[in-house]
């Protein structure tokens, strides 16, 4: 590609929320390595000042004339609409045209605010609503929602009590997910080619549903099993990283950024767990074959499945709200437990295809603190009994394709 940098980095540092001191401090950390000849970092910043939206190529502080900063200002911007990303996207391919692109998604790792909540909530006039509905739902797993758009879907259901039952059930999750592969999918037509790299410096997004719905857009993918401290990525380790081996393979920097945020944390002595997975969609199959096998096997021994599978969700690892649980640890609880062969050797075979290494699903992992000591790098979706199937998580490509649903189904009808 001539006349391209070697990669142009993207973040999209959604922080019009309680987040935006945080982005202040990942900003100066990008500056203090910058853009080079070789690596364009850009950066679209929405704070929760009276600055509007920014973007920014980043130079290193204290870099001569020649290399100085390059900012663009907007007006003020909605971070949480899916088409702010995507004009975002458009705009630094365009101009910053590169061999490989990374897109980091930063968006309200500390969730949304319920004064946030509620000016969503009054644009879509919900019925029944008071404003302490907005702090409710700020508490429960709808606060971690990426986008403004889910938000509004979910506050436009008829009553209160659905609202809370789908604040929840996970379908933020599954409404995110969805839309964040309608963002993804326009971009990647318009670049004619998938994105090298998504980085998800947000909580919760190592997961199996949002690889499976990103897969044809995506080269490789970065994000965390755990809910992320306010300090997010190390960007200085990245770009230097980056910067310094511009010719480094995808799945290296990758894996680098894996070691690079875990050790970020055991340096610092952070007292909670912290996780962060790459992942090859490539190889997603290679997990969803074995696992269609599992489902199948406790779906048709239900109701007899039932309390095994409950007994092995209770030892696992969760994440907020129990409702997404590790694929691996859940599968050696199953493997070990299970009084049905079949759902124990197809356990075994879930459990065998995510083994991290190179051309694998899982391609490099880590983690820090004894409640995420047996992750092995993603979650998939289940609840506890007696809950129901969010309703919007049959709309998932993963859901429409997998076996997945159908055992969720049996489980709870049991």
């Amino acid at each position: 590609m001539d006349g391209a940098a070697k990669w142009t980095f993207m973040v999209y540092l959604a922080g019009n929320n309680n987040l935006s001191d945080a982005g202040d401090e990942d900003l100066r950390e990008m500056r203090s390595i910058g853009s080079t000849p070789d690596v364009n970092v850009v950066v679209e910043f929405d704070n929760a000042g009276q600055d509007g939206t920014r973007r920014y190529r980043l130079a290193r502080d204290g870099a001569d004339e020649a290399e100085k900063e390059e900012m663009e200002q907007l007006p003020e911007t909605d971070s949480g609409a899916p088409q702010t990303l995507a004009d975002f996207l458009e705009w630094a391919t365009t101009k910053y045209p590169a061999e490989r692109y990374a897109l980091v998604l930063w968006n309200h790792g500390g969730g949304w605010e319920p004064t946030e909540m509620d000016r969503v909530a009054r644009s879509v006039r919900p019925v029944d609503y008071s404003a302490r509905e907005a702090g409710e739902r700020a508490a429960t797993r709808m606060g971690r929602v990426l986008f403004r758009s889910t938000l509004e879907t979910i506050f436009t259901l008829p009553s209160p009590r659905e609202r809370a039952i789908c604040s929840d059930d996970g379908s933020g999750h599954s409404l995110d997910t969805v839309e964040l592969g309608k963002v993804l999918a326009e971009a990647v037509e318009k670049l004619g080619r998938p994105l090298d790299l998504l980085g998800m410096d947000a909580c919760l997004m190592a997961n199996l549903e949002v690889a499976y719905q990103v897969q044809p857009y995506v080269q490789y993918i970065v994000a965390s099993e755990e809910l992320e401290p306010n300090e997010g990525w190390p960007y200085d380790e990245v770009l230097r990283a980056t910067t310094e081996n511009p010719d480094m393979p995808t799945p290296e920097l990758a894996s680098h950024i894996v070691t690079a945020y875990v050790k970020s944390y055991v340096d610092r002595r952070y007292g909670s767990p912290v996780t962060q997975a790459a992942l090859n969609p490539a190889h997603i199959q290679t997990v969803v074959e074995p696992l269609d096998r599992l489902a199948e096997v406790l779906a048709a021994a239900m109701p007899d499945a039932s309390m095994e599978l409950w007994s092995a969700q209770r030892r696992s690892a969760r994440f907020f709200k129990n409702t997404l649980w590790d694929v691996a640890d859940l599968c050696t609880e199953l493997e070990q437990n299970s009084t049905n062969a079949d759902a124990r050797q197809a356990a075994a075979d879930v459990r065998a295809a995510l083994q991290p290494g190179p051309d694998r699903f899982i391609l490099a992992e880590a983690h820090n603190g004894d409640a995420v000591a047996r992750c092995g790098g993603v979650t998939i979706y289940l609840l506890p009994p007696l809950t129901d199937v969010s309703r919007y998580y049959a709309d998932l490509e993963f859901a429409k394709n997998h076996r997945w649903l159908a055992m969720l189904e049996a489980y709870h009808a049991s």
